[in-house]
């Protein structure tokens, strides 16, 4: 009888202390905001900061992540990036002890009406378009915030994960002549530099460095082979269930889309679109299989995907390896024409997840 594995994610926890050392030793005698959000990138939050306790703060998007976090006793100082918009989530935020973003005038008011004593950092938007008060405004602004405990200035690399371009040195320069020189007069910290700033752009680095996706051994560059010396945490793996034969003229799956030109034989493994494999990855994408590749043909469904195994001895109770250290999640993306974000931060709650610890 074949007992089969469960469709799973294998988190390695010593990789991913491994990359915050790595973090650490670019930027020697910064202090280090891991960013955690989106459940620590799909890789469990909740774990993920226990074990980069070395950490001296942690980051997420919104309140309910920083709920999360202090509901398992985690202490250590957590920033709400999106900062609170609501007298009722202010309370909230003080009562679990968070530092928040201010990145709005309404923030600004919130935070005034109603005394808030939280560390603040302030947002500038230097290029990024989106959150954060414009370069013109910092001045008046900062002079708003007068009564408030504001710590630092924070602020976001719109185009640091493209090499070739010149926007990010554009950035810097008008930091360094705009903000900075009011920052340390003013005695505030300054918290730039993200993963991207912090593997191709040495100049971005400030009193903090805000690693994100580099924590999990991904490359935020489209190169990434350039992540040689950072360690993939997430294996994606799912067994096989069934090997069938597949005869010259015969199609696969919805739609048809793979017909077979040769008699040839396929592994049906038990992963697809409901548990995060991208449904619109190309035909031929790589599937890895006891250690070799094999290209993956028909139309992605919801629990399965097909993978043309030809003559090769595999059975049904094999692993394969969606994506993991051999099969990199970031080539696993170009193929789908996304980015790894999606595809770490889109497994689904029914795929099981484990832990292998640090030691």
């Amino acid at each position: 009888m074949i007992e089969l594995d469960r469709t799973k994610i294998t988190i390695n926890l010593k990789a991913l202390l491994s990359n915050l050392k790595y973090a650490s030793a670019l930027a020697p005698g910064k202090k280090i905001m891991s960013v955690i959000k989106a459940d620590g990138y799909g890789h469990g939050a909740v774990k993920v900061a226990k074990t980069l306790s070395a950490s001296h703060s942690f980051a997420v998007a919104r309140l309910e992540e920083a709920e999360d976090l202090r509901s398992t006793g985690l202490s250590s100082p957590v920033c709400v990036l999106e900062g609170v918009s609501s007298e009722q989530d202010l309370k909230r935020a003080r009562e679990l002890g968070l530092q928040l973003v201010v990145h709005s005038p309404h923030q600004i008011y919130l935070y005034k009406k109603h005394g808030s004593s939280l560390p603040i950092w302030l947002k500038i938007d230097s290029g990024m378009g989106r959150l954060g008060f414009s370069i013109p405004q910092f001045s008046e602004v900062l002079n708003s915030l007068k009564g408030l405990n504001l710590i630092g200035i924070i602020s976001h690399l719109s185009h640091a994960d493209d090499i070739s371009s010149n926007r990010t040195e554009e950035q810097l320069q008008i930091l360094s002549e705009e903000i900075l020189p009011l920052a340390k007069k003013e005695k505030l910290e300054f918290n730039l530099a993200n993963s991207a700033g912090l593997l191709g752009w040495k100049n971005s680095l400030s009193d903090w460095i805000r690693p994100g996706l580099m924590l999990f051994g991904v490359s935020p560059f489209s190169d990434f082979k350039s992540r040689e010396d950072l360690l993939p945490c997430m294996t994606f793996s799912a067994p096989i269930i069934a090997v069938k034969d597949i005869k010259r003229g015969q199609s696969v799956g919805y739609g048809g889309i793979f017909t077979a030109f040769e008699n040839t034989r396929i592994a049906i493994v038990a992963a697809g679109y409901a548990d995060g494999f991208p449904r619109e990855i190309e035909q031929g994408a790589p599937i890895l299989i006891n250690g070799k590749r094999f290209p993956l043909v028909g139309r992605v469904s919801m629990d399965l995907i097909c993978v043309e195994i030809k003559n090769s001895r595999i059975e049904p109770g094999d692993i394969a390896i969606l994506w993991g250290d051999l099969l990199p999640v970031e080539e696993v993306a170009r193929y789908a024409k996304t980015i790894p974000y999606t595809l770490l931060t889109g497994i689904s709650s029914r795929v099981r997840r484990e832990f292998l610890e640090e030691t």
